[in-house]
């Protein structure tokens, strides 16, 4: 991994510990997302790019580029390239720069690359999100750090709402350095191309009378982010200063076991969480894992009133080698990660459901046991 790519020498001069900084992370052929990013939001950045073979050569000219049609973005935004040992960073094409006559082109360029731009990774190396989550997480140098994808936009000036939140109680929250929340940020989705809503007030209208928005992964996961409660959520006034709306209770009566085993929420949270359990790769239980071990740890989930992210697009239903990978990660989840949970916290708390969940497509007849067996031996049997 090679850190602090290309960063201003006086970035970590601007600023001060007690900030947050959005931590997220990439393939070289998502990085147009950044500009956007890095315009939504007024704080430090931390971006991992993968970036593996001669990857590596388009991602150096594309940031070098982005950083000489945005000069500012030097102050506020750190990469960090990140390639697997066998494949090593490499940068012997790279010239410097892109080709481009203007800035928009060199964002198109940037989206363009590799071609079809559904898929954050296309090659045939397995993308590990959570490795570059946790350099991105490494790579903040402030208090709170706000983990998202690097395609949903936050709320404009959420960074100072929640600086005022913070210092707003008795001590502060960055005084607090025990406490154990985790704020967590509500997600939407919106049209392609569409605008991205501003504030509370212009996201209402944008799913109620414009019908633009919708929640996140509405007709492919919806229960991901149930516990979310958009609809709650709406319904709260907007106020002036950013606040918690409601606590997400994990086994709130009504509450499908399934949402729960399956919530992978966006949240602003101390440095301090426990880091992505790095196994996790590709698709499927990559931040399942990690919400999974801040419950059992103990941490309470507090969903902010005032603060939002939105996708630009609707999700679509996933391809059929997303459920194999899907599939892995569970076997991984369930028969060895959680089981670890066990012998790691004296809580007696878990987020498994009553009765385990089985992958459609992988359900076997037969005593629970027997199946249990069946399928992680051939989990086993085949490469993680």
């Amino acid at each position: 991994m090679i850190r602090m790519f290309y960063t201003d020498p006086g970035y970590f001069s601007n600023w001060e510990y007690n900030d947050v900084t959005v931590a997220t992370q990439c393939s070289a052929n998502h990085l147009h997302h950044v500009v956007k990013l890095w315009e939504r939001w007024s704080g430090p950045i931390s971006v991992a790019v993968f970036a593996p073979n001669l990857e590596a050569s388009f991602a150096t000219d594309a940031i070098l580029s982005m950083q000489k049609c945005w000069p500012d973005m030097k102050k506020r935004v750190t990469f960090h390239l990140v390639y697997p040992t066998q494949h090593k960073a490499d940068v012997s094409e790279s010239t410097g720069t892109l080709d481009y006559n203007s800035c928009e082109e060199l964002r198109q360029i940037i989206h363009d690359y590799g071609g079809d731009d559904s898929q954050n990774y296309k090659g045939d190396i397995p993308y590990p999100h959570n490795v570059l989550r946790n350099a991105a997480r490494k790579g903040a140098a402030t208090e709170f750090v706000f983990l998202i994808d690097v395609d949903v936009m936050p709320s404009l000036h959420m960074r100072e709402g929640f600086n005022e939140f913070a210092n707003k109680f008795k001590h502060g929250l960055y005084e607090e350095k025990g406490d154990k929340a985790v704020f967590v940020v509500p997600v939407f989705e919106i049209l392609k191309g569409h605008q991205c809503p501003d504030d509370k007030a212009d996201l209402k209208d944008a799913q109620m009378t414009r019908k633009e928005v919708r929640p996140f992964h509405n007709a492919t996961c919806r229960w991901c982010h149930e516990p979310e409660d958009h609809d709650n959520w709406l319904m709260k006034p907007k106020n002036e200063h950013m606040e918690v709306a409601f606590n997400a209770t994990w086994n709130k009566i009504g509450f499908d076991c399934l949402y729960l085993l399956s919530w992978e929420p966006f949240y602003i949270a101390r440095r301090s969480v426990p880091l992505f359990d790095e196994r996790f790769k590709q698709y499927g239980f990559d931040r399942i894992e990690q919400i999974c071990e801040l419950h059992v740890a103990g941490y309470r989930f507090s969903v902010l009133n005032n603060a939002f992210l939105v996708h630009d697009g609707w999700k679509e239903a996933h391809a059929a080698a997303r459920m194999t990978e899907t599939f892995r990660n569970w076997v991984l989840f369930h028969f060895h990660f959680q089981q670890a949970l066990l012998k790691m916290y004296d809580e007696p708390l878990s987020c498994a459901p009553v009765q385990t969940w089985i992958p459609r497509g992988q359900r076997l007849l037969g005593d629970i046991n027997n199946r249990h067996a069946r399928i992680q031996r051939k989990f086993l049997s085949s490469e993680v």
